[in-house]
């Protein structure tokens, strides 16, 4: 499993496994697609890791480390969002709690991911506030989220907070460097994705997207996508692309662009605006 950037991270995690001072709750904050929920599994592998020398943790090798990068460890679970749902539920942490209640299956340290933990209920914050407050034995809980502050005070008070940071357009370009992409075609990818390397992946694999859009600056200013059918949110995500490219190559009219953007989210004529902006451009 290779982790890439977060070194800060890392280094932090290490020392506090040496160390032996682990906090029983963390909130792991950033943006999607910068691999927060990637880095739990390092995490876990550096307390569970069965080598002896803690400096050389995790080594990727033990039973252990295997287990936990190949989903298959009971004492690391996930819980998210289930598919029919919008919440995480209270069921879904009394189910949790239940479990780290028994202690480790594996003798090592418990630990559970909640991911996406701004979408829990408030009733089941206030469940998971009680085994926050008194935590079994060698049990860790993280919570994932890009907005910390959604959480109750109480959760956040008693959680050490982490925080991830974007990637670099250089960091990006540098693990693109495998899918065959054209020096406009990385400059575009990378700005779109805003620093998530994950979203700039997933763009760099669909080639048909990248044809169609990677000169969507030079193809607005010729009408190409001005007379396109639109539903509002299809127009704010394009002035979003639109943006992406403009804050690189007509810096002075990003605001022009993100004000009309804002401007089509109150309803105003999506083509009209279009056309204002192309003019504008």
């Amino acid at each position: 499993m290779r982790i890439i950037g977060h070194i800060k991270q890392i280094d932090m995690f290490r020392a506090a496994t040496e160390s032996g001072k682990i906090h029983s709750a963390y909130i792991f904050v950033g943006q999607s697609g910068i691999g927060k929920k990637l880095f739990t599994l390092k995490v876990a592998q550096m307390l569970n890791c069965q080598e002896t020398n803690i400096k050389r943790r995790p080594c990727g090798l033990c039973s252990q480390c295997k287990k936990i990068e190949t989903g298959t460890h009971p004492d690391f679970i996930t819980i998210s969002v289930l598919e029919d749902k919008s919440w995480i539920s209270i069921e879904q942490i009394r189910e949790m709690i239940k479990g780290l209640q028994y202690g480790s299956v594996m003798g090592g340290y418990n630990i559970r991911v909640i991911d996406e933990a701004h979408l829990i209920k408030p009733e089941a914050a206030n469940a998971l506030l009680k085994i926050l407050e008194e935590p079994p034995k060698n049990t860790v809980v993280i919570l994932i989220t890009p907005m910390p502050k959604s959480l109750p005070q109480t959760i956040l008070s008693r959680s050490a907070i982490v925080y991830f940071n974007i990637f670099s357009d250089a960091e990006i370009r540098d693990e693109l460097k495998d899918f065959n992409l054209d020096e406009d075609e990385l400059n575009f990818v990378s700005s779109l994705a805003m620093g998530s390397l994950g979203k700039a992946i997933e763009l760099a694999k669909d080639r048909k997207f990248i044809d169609e859009y990677k000169n969507i600056l030079a193809d607005f200013k010729e009408g190409k996508f001005v007379n396109k059918r639109y539903e509002r949110n299809e127009a704010v995500e394009f002035l979003n692309m639109l943006a992406s490219q403009v804050r690189f190559r007509q810096p002075e009219k990003l605001g022009v662009v993100l004000k009309m953007r804002d401007f089509i989210r109150r309803n105003t004529n999506i083509g009209l605006t279009l056309e204002v902006l192309r003019l504008s451009l």
